[in-house]
């Protein structure tokens, strides 16, 4: 990939920088591709936002629509205005664009403004079609397609979604499976960024939600790089 990432509009990067975890570990990943992640952080961030600020559900599901219907058109390079949008498409150029995970996670955020779900299976479903799903484009976007890493990575991303939920014993168990699956060593190198969540999703459930601010996250994410360890 050929994009630098001061070609990013000031809003997509503050929009990147709001998941504080995922950012911190995006910056270890190889340079020619943090880009394309941090696109990724900012249009999962947009969307997250939805369910939060609308007043009522149909509100929010004529938003998260919006970016059903404007999703091809971003493909094809053809993007709306939205700044997100525009970065999507543009990084399009460069790197796979999976339209149909990206509807996934776009179609997730419906769980938000359906209810409660906030324990049992239904929590669980959620926060895999969410921060499972996100992981998994990271993955993909680090060029790593291996079953393994990407069960992993969905797990790890699963976690996080859990833990800022407060199901912090479910956060840990889906945690603990994860770091569990076997990786062959060339494998757990490549796919290390996506992977490094998990130290900070460790610390969160140990120390809380403040946890992911302050050179302590970076020290983590910067010590897992270095030793392998996730």
């Amino acid at each position: 990939m050929s994009m630098a990432m001061n070609y990013l509009d000031s809003d997509v990067l503050a929009l990147a920088r709001s998941d504080r975890a995922r950012y911190l570990t995006a910056l270890s990943a190889p340079v020619a591709v943090r880009p394309a992640l941090l696109v990724l952080l900012a249009f999962d961030a947009e969307i997250s936002k939805i369910p939060k600020v609308v007043s009522e559900p149909m509100l929010g599901r004529i938003r998260l629509q919006w970016w059903l219907d404007a999703l091809p058109a971003i493909a094809a390079g053809r993007p709306p205005g939205h700044p997100v949008a525009q970065a999507l498409a543009h990084l399009g150029k460069d790197m796979r664009l999976d339209i149909e995970a990206l509807k996934g996670l776009v179609e997730a955020r419906n769980f938000e403004l359906d209810g409660d779900f906030t324990a049992g299976p239904e929590a669980l479903t959620y926060a895999r079609a969410s921060g499972g799903a996100v992981q998994a484009l990271v993955l993909a976007q680090l060029g790593v397609h291996d079953a393994n890493a990407m069960s992993a990575a969905r797990d790890i991303g699963a976690a996080l979604t859990l833990a800022h939920l407060g199901l912090d014993a479910q956060a840990q168990d889906v945690l603990n499976a994860a770091r569990a699956i076997p990786l062959e060593p060339g494998v757990k190198k490549a796919a290390l960024p996506a992977l490094l969540l998990a130290r900070l999703v460790d610390r969160r459930l140990r120390l809380g939600p403040r946890a992911g601010d302050g050179a302590g996250a970076v020290m983590s994410v910067w010590w897992g790089k270095l030793t392998g360890h996730y």
